[in-house]
């Protein structure tokens, strides 16, 4: 009575051996009833009391979704997307906000990644409380689609989850990237354009140090879902810290253009983490690897302390001299650590290169230097 929900996982058509597909979907409902799936909605005609709609999928696709209920349809057109909002109560208001919302992060997206890779991006309100995005449509519950936050939380995110994970697919077998990105360029992305970019970072590892220990840690290579909090925290939170550092290493212009190398690339098709360091290494030049290793490959972060800070006199200029040691029991993380100082009217930043765990750092400074902070932005 309440709707269907039919995905891969309920095996409701047969499985091809992880083969991509593309498909014709048509089903035939009572009037009142309709249904919606991937791709585009090529038929949607009533006959003889009965509904009939045809999906039409052109791109291959993992798995074939089909969702039906009894749906209030509002539908907006944006450049070429049909922008859709199925609900399951009449409500027009809330029905725009979200067509309007939806149009504002395409826009941000396109111009960020490259073109929404499907015809029409849909909002459906589910039977159940999910949060689940699927390739051109998003499935949330009742009470989550009401929640205000929501339309800059979790809404983007699943709309993001079009590009990275429904378009540009995950190659399981060396570990899920795809929840880390998009957390980084949604999540993340919003607080930062709000100026709250610091304290996510900050939250992000904490939950980090509050969770994982040496007995539930493991590698990003080894992730695939998220099933408690320590898994979250490595999956979700440590690859998201991961895309800021290698944003920080390699400046936003090279950054932003090897994220739309690395789309325009694998779109449609699998992609793993070691896909994602030859794209950047194609932009910037650079040799990714010991960076991508050190990250994927390894368990653990690196605890920092500051130590022996002192401060000379030399000609006009002032050295300071500080020594920065890496607490963690694992070998030394190779890391270019944001070092701010402050002045009595000013602060700069400075990076340093830490390649061992225990280093002694110089810095000449035009004045005599009041502070200095380690990583104070959380980068």
């Amino acid at each position: 009575e309440k709707g269907a929900y039919l995905a891969g996982s309920t095996y409701w058509l047969p499985w091809f051996n992880d083969h991509l597909i593309t498909f014709e979907l048509t089903t035939t409902l009572p009037e009142k009833w309709d249904v919606v799936s991937q791709g585009k909605r090529t038929r949607h005609d009533i006959k003889n009391g009965d509904r009939i709609t045809t999906w039409e999928c052109v791109h291959p696709m993992e798995e074939v979704y089909l969702i039906a209920a009894e749906f209030n349809e509002y539908i907006k057109k944006i450049g070429k997307v049909d922008v859709m909002a199925f609900l399951r109560t009449p409500d027009e208001s809330l029905a725009n906000k979200y067509l309007e919302t939806t149009s504002q992060y395409l826009e941000m997206y396109r111009n960020l990644i490259g073109p929404y890779p499907f015809s029409k991006f849909a909002l459906i309100e589910n039977f159940w409380e999910t949060g689940y995005g699927m390739p051109s449509f998003t499935l949330l519950g009742e009470q989550v689609i009401r929640f205000p936050f929501i339309l800059h939380s979790s809404y983007p995110h699943e709309l993001l989850h079009n590009y990275w994970g429904n378009s540009v697919y995950v190659d399981f077998n060396s570990g899920n990237w795809c929840e880390g990105i998009t957390a980084y360029m949604a999540d993340h992305l919003i607080k930062e354009q709000r100026g709250q970019g610091a304290e996510y970072r900050r939250s992000t590892i904490q939950k980090f140090t509050d969770y994982v220990t040496p007995e539930n840690d493991f590698p990003l290579n080894k992730f695939l879902s998220r099933y408690d909090a320590p898994s979250e925290a490595i999956g979700y939170g440590k690859c998201l810290m991961m895309f800021n550092m290698l944003r920080e290493d390699v400046g936003d212009k090279h950054f932003v253009k090897s994220l739309q190398n690395f789309y325009q690339n694998y779109k449609f098709k699998a992609a793993s983490f070691e896909d994602i360091r030859l794209a950047f290494e194609d932009v910037t030049g650079k040799d990714l690897k010991s960076f991508f290793d050190q990250w994927v490959n390894r368990t653990g972060a690196p605890s920092l302390s500051l130590t022996d800070v002192k401060v000379k006199k030399s000609g006009e200029q002032y050295r300071l001299i500080f020594t920065l040691t890496q607490n963690q029991k694992e070998q030394a993380f190779f890391l270019n650590v944001p070092i701010a100082v402050s002045f009595s009217d000013k602060m700069i930043i400075e990076k340093v290169e830490m390649v061992k765990k225990k280093q002694t750092f110089s810095l000449m400074v035009p004045e005599a230097p009041l502070q200095i902070q380690v990583d104070p932005q959380f980068q």
